[in-house]
């Protein structure tokens, strides 16, 4: 069970894991546009009032072919024989893990809270939350910490798998091609919608 959550890449065939990749990433994105979550950027998701197929659709491409064009690129620099298809599927499963965030925006809630608390703080009234407000904040706050951290564990040992990356150096350059592909996405985004 522990491969399969955090290293399916060592069990898994690549067709196999393309399969799940399409899969998920379908059912991520339907459920992102039914809870509006927007996923628009590499690293990130929020939560709106209101979401267009076209705006959700063109995030999660953004941010997938942003990730996998990144990490193929700085894999061939470590290891030519580094295979687009591997690095595509190590994308699309790390990303499984933020498609359970959306629940949080049953009926729009997250959001609601987010934006009660920046009306809030505007009015130096924040200490005024409530009690189920401030619970629903430290869940979704240990929620979408424990995603980030599981899917960057997906995400590198599929990197790791597909490049055969061994030296220090190699997790130094993955890191950095994270951190590119993150603000790359993010402008890709802002500009295109």
């Amino acid at each position: 069970m522990r491969t399969l959550l955090f290293n399916p890449f060592e069990k898994y065939s690549d067709k196999i894991l393309i399969i799940f990749g399409l899969l998920f990433t379908l059912i991520g994105g339907g459920l992102g546009f039914v809870f509006n979550t927007r996923f628009d950027g590499v690293l990130d998701l929020h939560f709106v009032k209101n979401l267009s197929i076209y705006n959700l659709l063109l995030d999660i491409s953004i941010d997938i072919v942003t990730l996998t064009i990144c990490l193929f690129v700085i894999g061939k620099l470590i290891n030519n024989k580094t295979r687009l298809i591997d690095i595509f599927s190590a994308t699309m499963i790390a990303r499984i893990p933020f498609y359970f965030i959306t629940f949080f925006n049953v009926n729009n809630k997250a959001y609601t809270i987010s934006e009660r608390i920046l009306t809030l703080a505007k009015s130096n009234q924040i200490n005024t939350l409530e009690a189920l407000d401030i619970f629903c904040l430290i869940a979704l706050t240990f929620a979408i910490i424990a995603s980030l951290i599981w899917s960057m564990i997906l995400l590198f040992n599929g990197f790791k798998t597909a490049v055969n990356a061994k030296e220090t150096k190699h997790t130094l350059f993955f890191i950095g091609t994270l951190i590119f592909a993150e603000i790359l996405s993010k402008i890709l985004i802002k500009t295109l919608n």
